[in-house]
């Protein structure tokens, strides 16, 4: 198993978490201050009571703080954070004394919660900068505080994509030796799939590749598009039920006026032999018009209600990132080349069946297009 559930604005995720784990397609799941109270608002659970919840079922735990959020620039949602006692003024945490003090109090959290230690980490648009050098700074002190603790590094896609730069930057990181770590690509739109550029693969994957070397690589709300990190060494991804839990994306930080669903998108399960997603409306056309076809797209059976395509889509995930896993160097990046290639040709076909509006274009060529710069850089052609 290898997939972590993350936070949802849905009041679900201890019920829907622990059954995922006690049923095997899910290892654990991420509690988020912004997404979640600390004590019980009458809609949500207490943070200890999803915390026990999870653990009671066997699955890991983890209090993210995502204090790189309070770098977006839409985040105004902090009904759900201000109950954890943090501060939410960057200026503030970017200071020597407030940055030890912020991670002091997320550490209190985390040992009352029984999550793993996880450092807070700042948004990052460029390696090289006032901004990068306050990161590194406050993963030091994280460091200093206490060694046995994971670190995030947080960039957008401009920050992914640069070379050099961003070599040197996490090759500073990498000197710290935390127990792991968590990578997080953010992102302007919360559009599915997500705008990713081959650059801003290649950048992510030569990171993941040098960091798993010696210690685990986790991506937060991966999903699909986390699957090349995978390929390059990574061992978990994230996803969820909801949009805002598999790609975190500036807009889905705007306040709101109460606890609201993140929108339909547990209808989209992942279709293994498309390593892509089709609407509800779009897999039934499929179904009906070509079963065949459908069934060997789709091995297993996706249920008509929201939980069970999640449940067929984590599993469709699980079971790509495990075949990844159970390979070594060369061999993963070329397993999931294949996946892509055998992909590629069926998008067509699919289209015409169901008038999607999506295609490879969409759904494949971004991501073989960063395998390739990767493997050219290898020299693994």
């Amino acid at each position: 198993m290898s997939i972590l559930i993350s936070d949802t604005a849905r009041n679900n995720l201890s019920s829907w978490a622990t059954r995922a784990i006690r049923n095997g397609y899910a290892i654990g799941a991420c509690l988020s201050p912004f997404t979640s109270p600390d004590n019980s608002n009458g809609y949500k659970k207490s943070a200890k009571d999803t915390a026990d919840a999870i653990r009671q079922a066997g699955g890991e735990f983890w209090f993210d703080p995502m204090t790189y959020a309070l770098d977006m620039p839409r985040t105004t949602d902090f009904k759900h954070y201000n109950t954890w006692g943090l501060s939410n003024r960057i200026g503030e945490i970017t200071t020597p004394k407030g940055s030890k003090t912020h991670i002091k109090r997320i550490y209190e959290i985390q040992t009352r919660l029984g999550s793993q230690l996880l450092a807070p980490t700042l948004l990052l648009t460029t390696p090289n900068s006032t901004k990068s050098q306050q990161a590194l700074e406050m993963s030091c002190e994280a460091i200093n505080i206490e060694g046995k603790t994971w670190l995030t590094i947080a960039g957008d896609q401009h920050f992914w994509s640069t070379e050099d730069e961003l070599d040197a930057h996490i090759g500073a990181l990498d000197q710290l030796e935390p127990s792991g770590w968590f990578l997080v690509v953010t992102r302007d739109n919360n559009s599915m799939p997500p705008k990713a550029t081959p650059e801003e693969i290649y950048g992510l994957m030569r990171t993941t590749y040098a960091l798993s070397q010696d210690r685990p690589v986790h991506i937060s709300f991966g999903d699909l598009a986390g699957l090349p990190a995978v390929a390059a060494g990574a061992s978990t991804i994230s996803t969820g039920w909801d949009l805002r839990q598999r790609i975190c994306a500036y807009q889905d930080f705007e306040e709101r006026p109460s606890d609201q669903p993140g929108g339909g998108w547990y209808h989209r399960p992942a279709l293994y032999g498309l390593m892509g997603g089709l609407s509800k409306r779009e897999y039934m056309t499929l179904t009906s018009e070509k079963p065949t076809l459908a069934k060997q797209l789709a091995p297993g059976e996706i249920g008509p209600k929201p939980e069970q395509a999640f449940k067929h889509h984590a599993q469709v995930l699980s079971e790509l990132v495990s075949e990844l896993n159970s390979l070594s160097g060369e061999s993963r990046v070329k397993a999931l080349c294949s996946h892509y290639e055998q992909a590629l040709p069926r998008w067509k076909t699919v289209a015409s069946i169901t008038g999607t509006s999506l295609s490879a274009e969409d759904w494949i060529h971004p991501f073989q297009q960063g395998l390739r710069l990767f493997t050219t850089a290898e020299g693994w052609d």
